[in-house]
């Protein structure tokens, strides 16, 4: 018998949370990201799972699952927990034979670890053999295990805020806050558990249980909490704008720094253009030259032509000359 523990998740379209089995959590210090894989039991083809890769931020006690926002930490994790796959695949393996990777990782500890549901559509999903999930799990189970790391950034939550609100409390009994899920171990024979749905949790905070009322003590005490779930939802309305402009940033940043790797193609290009302009700008300088030289070497050959013509001419009219005074002296 294996105890498998279940994380709460919110699909888009669907009114009630669904339960994903967890598969492992693991830190990479390399990067100080934390990452979380589980899976819905869903079959793409026989003989296949798809299982999903979340990051996992955490701030003191509280913990986050969202979207891995950059390329270079996804390329990570998949490479981690294609390792873990590995490890997992091999005959009598050891918790010693995780360790030995090509990426540094441990395994993380998410004992009573709060997490408030999320959506697998925010998260990266893979395929993998369906007969790995379960080797996956013992291995994660079974293999020594660290604390999260800790954020360093500010985290806002990017998640759905309900805005249904609980009815004040009519009576002196204070209200019942409502606890975010917990991963708690669950009984089951094998992986391939239905996905059932759970009963829709709140995600608002929740609110601090005003002091027991003496029985003498009047009923007005209690406007200090009517006041304060008077307040959830622009609460909650806020908390949701903080996450749809943390979420738009986050693109922005994204589509700046993809901006930034064009210009700095471009840049290359131009500069790699402008070093052939310039290679072919001295080629035409050196043909010029060699013309330029050419044709002053034809002037001196033209000059010393002309010379030569008017040698020849003057030496024809001296020839000339010689034979009109040899005919006379012959005649003569």
């Amino acid at each position: 018998m294996m105890l498998l523990r279940t994380l709460v998740l919110e699909r888009s379209g669907q009114d009630a949370p669904v339960n994903g089995a967890l598969l492992c959590g693991f830190a990479v210090a390399q990067i100080d990201c934390n990452f979380l894989v589980y899976s819905l039991d869903e079959e793409t083809e026989p003989g296949n799972s798809r299982v999903y890769i979340a990051a996992l931020r955490k701030k003191l006690d509280r913990h986050f699952l969202g979207s891995v926002e950059s390329k270079e930490d996804l390329q990570v994790a998949m490479q981690v927990f294609k390792q873990i796959l590995m490890a997992a695949a091999a005959s009598g393996t050891k918790a010693s034979a995780v360790n030995d990777s090509s990426i540094a990782f441990h395994f993380i500890d998410l004992k009573g670890c709060k997490l408030p549901p999320a959506r697998p559509e925010d998260h990266h999903s893979m395929i993998i053999k369906k007969a790995l999930v379960m080797k996956v799990i013992t291995l994660g189970m079974s293999a020594p295990v660290l604390p999260a790391i800790e954020s360093a950034s500010l985290i806002v939550p990017s998640i759905r805020f309900s805005s249904q609100m609980i009815p004040p409390a009519r009576t002196s009994s204070p209200p019942t806050p409502v606890e975010p899920p917990v991963l708690e171990p669950v009984v089951a024979e094998a992986l391939d558990i239905p996905v059932a749905t759970a009963q829709k949790v709140a995600l608002a905070e929740p609110v601090a249980q005003p002091a027991q009322l003496a029985p003498s003590e009047p009923a007005p005490v209690q406007r200090p909490v009517e006041m304060e779930q008077a307040l959830m939802p622009e609460l909650d309305s806020t908390l949701t704008n903080l996450a749809k402009v943390a979420q738009d940033l986050t693109q922005q940043k994204n589509a700046v720094i993809e901006r930034e790797k064009v210009l700095e193609q471009w840049q290359a290009r131009l500069q790699q253009k402008q070093g052939e302009l310039d290679e072919k700008d001295r080629e035409l300088e050196q043909h010029a030259t060699q013309l330029q030289e050419q044709q002053a070497d034809v002037s001196q050959k033209a000059q010393k032509l002309a010379l030569a013509m008017s040698q020849v001419s003057g030496m024809r009219q001296r020839l000339q000359g010689v034979l009109l005074e040899l005919d006379q002296t012959l005649e003569g």
